[in-house]
């Protein structure tokens, strides 16, 4: 690294511990987490049966097209259909039933399936293979996630550890980094793109940075839509980054400098693409995304399904299936792991929440102008992803949590942070008064309905009363600094025991 890059990467930086709260250094070397991740990677690439994980057949239709007849396909009426895709899901895609039907993805871009091709030939086809190749890709997004939470936080190495943690030991993640798709490159652009945003913003007078920028994006314009989310994130950060005293930029002759390199490159990677398309889909289809639209007849719409069950019921499923597809929901959507483990995430997401609402209070009057700016960055990141989502299920009802992974370096960052502060033992004695307080409620009002989930109340009650006892001192053990790194490694440890059980509880 440059040694100028090295200066840049502590101006306004994180303050690091605060002091009275010290405590042994953790290692932060990325093996800790490649290592385990690559076994896990491997164990779910080697262990899901075939097809049994999202769209998989039509990814894998589209390179195998792509590698045969070296062209991209057409989609065309017919692509898709939704009766014979179900009796292939119901059966267990069975061996005899064959899913060269299956070409409903052929509209994606194509930087993908290109790379994956060689991939094809050398293989001969082999599923896992390609699968692998998704699981190389995502050993880069765990990397990058990592380098992007240490400009952040340069001061505290444990944060882009537990940051990296939580992307690679993310069960749906992993099991999404295990399959045949266009995710795992669509989510590294992403992640490489905020990572030159970060860096630009410590030195934006480095022009060449907003060159990477544009270079990564029209990538990613040639990958996936959702990798779209980086020009709009990409303006909004420069426009930022210039803001003077007042709604106005200080020099809008560099503001409009910055916007062409920051554009330039990536529209004109894109326009090739972008022009193939109108020709191919129509006038104003350069994403191919309306032709789509009408080729998947038969997906259930959310017009559809608020008239059969109503709002409530809708946002219900909307709200507990989003929770639990983010954390892991296997095969075509339909496995679900047992009950008690997603209350136990409830529990610990609710940690992380609880805990970064208590850093942005003790710390967010702190931030240096840099600091605001690269959180900016993620929140803008992380709210355009969810605005997508969002925008994506008013028309079909595809409550999937792995939607939200574009975004997936803000919530690894943000989770790493809020556990963080979240075990700091002011911190987590307060949480644990909330959980209870949480325990005591459903208790109150599952009284009232006359039926109480004990299991929810003892783990939320049990998660509540330890971090009650830690956080207050009340066991000597619990005092010694030397304890709270075996508390801060907890979670990640878990995730990790609870992915080696997956594949072979819930993955077919």
């Amino acid at each position: 690294m440059p040694h100028e890059d090295r200066s840049d990467a502590h101006t306004g930086s994180d303050p690091g511990p605060a002091r009275g709260d010290r405590r042994p250094p953790l290692p932060a070397q990325p093996w800790l987490v490649l290592v385990p991740y690559a076994l896990l990677v491997l164990l779910f690439a080697l262990t899901t049966p075939p097809w049994q994980n999202p769209d998989e057949p039509a990814h894998y239709n589209y390179i195998a097209y792509l590698a045969e007849k070296l062209r991209p396909p057409v989609l065309r009426m017919g692509d898709y259909d939704q009766a014979y895709l179900q009796e292939l899901m119901d059966a267990g895609f069975p061996p005899d039933r064959s899913v060269a039907p299956l070409r409903y993805e052929f509209h994606q871009p194509p930087l993908y399936y290109l790379l994956a091709a060689p991939v094809y030939w050398a293989s001969g086809g082999q599923l896992w293979a390609l699968r692998l190749t998704s699981a190389l890709l995502g050993a880069g997004v765990v990397l990058l996630i990592a380098r992007c939470a240490r400009l952040v936080c340069p001061r505290r190495p444990h944060i882009p550890l537990g940051a990296a943690a939580f992307a690679a030991f993310l069960p749906m993640h992993l099991a999404l980094l295990a399959a045949v798709n266009n995710d795992a490159l669509a989510e590294l652009l992403i992640t490489a793109g905020v990572l030159a945003l970060l860096r630009w913003l410590q030195a934006p007078s480095r022009s060449r940075r907003l060159a990477l920028f544009s270079l990564l994006m029209g990538l990613g314009f040639l990958t996936k839509a959702t990798a779209y989310l980086l020009l709009p994130v990409g303006v909004l950060t420069v426009l930022a980054a210039h803001r003077g005293p007042g709604p106005w930029p200080r020099s809008p002759s560099r503001v409009l400098a910055d916007l062409a390199r920051l554009t330039g490159l990536g529209l004109l990677l894109g326009l090739p693409w972008w022009l193939r398309n109108i020709q191919v889909y129509g006038p104003w289809d350069f994403l191919g995304l309306a032709w789509h639209k009408q080729v998947v007849t038969g997906q259930p719409t959310t017009a559809g399904w608020i008239a059969q069950y109503g709002w409530e019921a809708y946002l219900d499923r909307a709200w507990n299936f989003t929770f639990s597809s983010f954390w892991g929901v296997f095969g075509w959507m339909g496995i679900f792991m047992d009950w008690r483990i997603y209350i136990t995430l409830e529990v610990f997401s609710g940690i992380l929440l609880l805990g970064g609402v208590a850093g942005l209070v003790r710390r967010g009057r702190s931030l240096s102008a840099l600091q605001r700016r690269q959180w900016l960055l993620l929140g803008l990141l992380a709210g355009g992803t969810l605005a997508s989502y969002i925008w994506y299920n008013l028309d079909f009802v595809q409550h999937q949590g792995r939607y939200l992974f574009p975004a997936l370096v803000s919530w690894s960052l943000a989770a790493s942070l809020g556990w963080d502060q979240g075990i700091r033992p002011q911190t987590a004695g307060r949480i644990g008064f909330v959980l209870l307080a949480v325990a005591l409620a459903m208790g109150l009002w599952g009284g009232l309905q006359g039926a109480v989930d004990r299991w929810r109340l003892l783990i939320w009650g049990g998660a509540g009363g330890a971090l009650a006892v830690y956080g207050r001192g009340w066991l000597p053990w619990g005092r010694s600094p030397r304890f709270r790194p075996w508390v801060w490694m907890a979670p990640w440890i878990s995730l990790i025991l609870l992915d080696m059980a997956i594949p072979f509880m819930y993955t077919g």
